[in-house]
């Protein structure tokens, strides 16, 4: 299903193991007796604790590890090679819009992988893109393309022309694209703010608050969702000036948009939020008892991990930085929130930079637990479709490849 590589949908490879052979299901009969949530109401917020996963062996999600449908090549056409794709999606007739950061530009693939048309191109003006930080779908068959460089939504039609651009404001500083609510608003996050919030500058780790907030279609806003823990950092002194570091095992706030609901998650622990735009927090997701201690040889791993992604002669410099570095004494609860077309909530499991999750978590809209999904190695998830995941692949030496795979449902109802 593309010029580069087709797979015949009807004879994918074998299937991957599911983690701890969880499999997504619907709920009923594929629901293990034993497996209710604990559920209780605090001012009006329901807080769901799950022990156990309820999918039943033999019943729920597979991911195939062939893709259907790949697209990009080490060398060849310009319209085909990426350089740090920053969102890729595929639109309800099958297209493959991708969102490529070093060109700053916006990529249309037919369903089988042909390269339609590109618009876009580096620059400030309307259509142009300083440093593409986000790509998304909807609502009304529109596209919107995040430039976190001029602060800049552009929203697009289905044919890729420029419908209009929304430029924030100043309130919010360092902010990124969560999505977009039914309603046409806008959800961003900071990454990391509030300084005059957070007293004066403290050395060694520490993270400052951060808000999550909402602009109308109309660009009125921010209103603020809330203040959450963003980026953690770590600051210390080298040639006697501070220096901020992202340490081992940093946490961010993590978030995600789907309908009308904002979901938002800190990862100090397993607990992540629903909020609505109009009434606050509706919900909160727990699984408690996850073992999140740091362990020397994690530590060791995610140091070797780390200087795995620098140029080979930065590397004894990158090893000094990361010996003075202090270590969290745990690990992040998750990494990445998505929501797929059912509303269930995926969570992935944390791996240590820059090695994308390969196991994800997945709680139904109710809050219960679920169970766990396991994507292909150095597979990026971006969207999660009706039966097929899409998301970036990167080969050994870093070319990037866009990849959709088969997603399968047994026992499903």
């Amino acid at each position: 299903m593309s010029m580069i590589r087709q797979r015949a949908a009807e004879a994918p490879g074998p299937v991957l193991v599911l983690a701890l052979l969880f499999s997504l299901a619907a709920c009923g009969e594929s629901r293990r007796r034993d497996s209710a949530p604990s559920v209780r109401d605090s001012a009006g917020v329901a807080i769901v604790e799950s022990y156990e996963p309820a999918w039943q062996d033999g019943a729920g999600m597979t991911v195939w590890t062939e893709p259907i449908l790949e697209i990009g090549v080490a060398e060849g056409s310009l319209e085909y090679q990426f350089t740090r794709i920053e969102g890729a999606l595929q639109t309800p007739d099958g297209r493959v819009v991708v969102a490529d950061g070093g060109s700053s530009e916006i990529r249309f693939f037919d369903p089988s992988g042909q390269h339609l048309f590109t618009i876009g191109r580096r620059g400030e003006a309307p259509g142009e893109y300083r440093y593409i930080d986000g790509l998304g779908y909807g609502p009304g068959d529109s596209i919107w393309v995040f430039d976190y460089g001029t602060r800049r939504f552009t929203v697009l039609d289905a044919d890729g022309k420029l419908v209009r651009t929304l430029t924030l404001g100043p309130e919010l500083s360092n902010v990124g694209a969560v999505g977009r609510l039914a309603d046409g608003s806008f959800v961003v996050r900071e990454y990391w703010s509030a300084a005059a919030q957070s007293g004066a500058i403290k050395m060694g780790l520490g993270r400052d608050p951060a808000a999550v907030a909402l602009y109308t279609g109309d660009g009125d806003g921010p209103d603020t969702i809330g203040l959450f823990l963003g980026r953690e950092v770590f600051i210390g002194t080298e040639g006697g000036r501070g220096v901020m570091s992202t340490p081992l095992f940093a946490r961010n706030t993590s978030a995600a948009v789907y309908g009308s609901d904002i979901w938002v998650g800190e990862q100090e622990a397993f607990e992540v939020g629903r909020y609505s735009a109009e009434t606050g927090l509706q919900q909160l997701i727990r699984l408690p008892g996850l073992d999140l201690s740091v362990s020397e040889q994690d530590v060791e791993a995610a140091r070797q991990a780390r200087l795995a992604s620098e140029p080979e002669g930065r590397r004894e410099m990158a090893r000094a930085h990361l010996a003075a570095l202090e270590v969290p004494e745990t690990r992040p609860a998750y990494e990445d929130l998505l929501v797929d077309p059912d509303g269930n909530l995926w969570v992935a499991d944390y791996a240590p930079h820059p090695n994308p999750p390969t196991t994800w978590r997945v709680f139904e809209a109710d809050g219960a637990l679920l169970g766990s999904v396991q994507v292909p190695d150095a597979f990026q998830l971006y969207q999660i479709g009706d039966d097929w995941v899409l998301g970036v692949w990167r080969d050994d030496v870093g070319v990037e490849r866009v990849r959709v795979y088969s997603l399968l449902r047994e026992g499903v109802q």
